[in-house]
């Protein structure tokens, strides 16, 4: 009788074993932590609109319009760099023609989003995960708790909206000085070094190529790269800040780990866009 009760109860202790190591794991946290911030606006005590936009519009302005000169640079360095490569090479293979297809893909859909991903980690999620760490290791996260209002719905909803809206912005602004300003950049060394680089092409045969190149679902790839990239990286930042304890030695490594694990995320969540959207053109097909 005891072993047909302990097999009838096996199933039970194995699924909550499970469900413990699941909530215990760095997925299953920033998962709960996702939850929570969804759920936030109908718990804890209301704080008013005004309180909530002022955080939302400081962590837009750190995130998007502060990085603006950074990204504008790196990505005009960058776009140089990558068609000034493809420039070279494309003649030689005879598919020079393809130049503004080989910017739409290199530049719009991997480039753009990921170097943009690692300099908000960088910046943002670095930023981001010692100021709430801070306040976590000072009592300023108990004291909201012990005003009833959720630290959640008051530190890291505006925070993830803020980082979610200004990663975007700084992504669709690192395409745009990628494909623009590497042009640019092209055009002054062939003209520094005539005949050198191959680029026969005006500005605007350019544009109208690289434009003619843009398909529904670049549009598509563009605005769900930064927005789920932007979302895990200030989720991870927020999680690392709020599992501090009251010591500021663990500031810096709460601060480390947000930096590292965001990388590592944007990296998996970028192979999985790219099965999701690159598999199906060649033929293979995710059921």
């Amino acid at each position: 009788m005891d072993f047909l009760e302990a097999a009838s109860t096996l199933p039970s202790r194995v699924l909550s074993g499970i469900g413990a190591a699941w909530s215990r794991s760095r997925p299953g946290r920033v998962a709960h932590l996702l939850l929570q911030v969804l759920a936030s606006p109908f718990r804890g005590k209301r704080v008013t609109a005004r309180q909530i936009g002022e955080i939302f519009l400081q962590q837009m302005y750190f995130t998007a319009v502060e990085a603006v000169p950074i990204v504008v640079v790196l990505a005009t360095l960058v776009g140089g760099v990558t068609l000034i490569e493809f420039a070279t090479v494309l003649p030689r293979v005879g598919n020079s023609s393809f130049l503004g297809d080989v910017m739409v893909l290199v530049i719009l859909r991997e480039l753009g989003p990921l170097f943009t991903a690692f300099l908000v980690a960088g910046r943002t999620g670095s930023a981001l995960a010692t100021f709430i760490g801070n306040m976590k290791v000072h009592g300023e996260v108990d004291a909201l708790e012990s005003m009833g209002i959720d630290p959640v719905r008051f530190l890291v909803l505006p925070a993830v909206l803020g980082s979610t809206i200004g990663m975007i912005c700084l992504s669709l602004l690192f395409t745009a000085s990628a494909i623009f300003g590497g042009f640019m950049v092209a055009q002054f060394l062939a003209w520094a070094f005539p005949g050198s680089l191959g680029l026969d092409m005006d500005l605007a045969s350019f544009l109208e190529h690289t434009g003619a190149a843009i398909k529904l679902l670049d549009v598509v790839v563009m605005i769900a790269k930064p927005f789920s990239f932007g979302m895990a990286i200030a989720l991870l930042a927020c999680l690392n800040g709020l599992a501090l304890g009251k010591s500021s030695h663990e500031v810096p490594q709460g601060t480390r780990s947000a930096v590292v694990d965001a990388i590592v995320v944007v990296v998996v969540l970028d192979g999985i866009f790219a099965a999701l959207f690159v598999l199906p053109q060649v033929g293979v097909y995710i059921p």
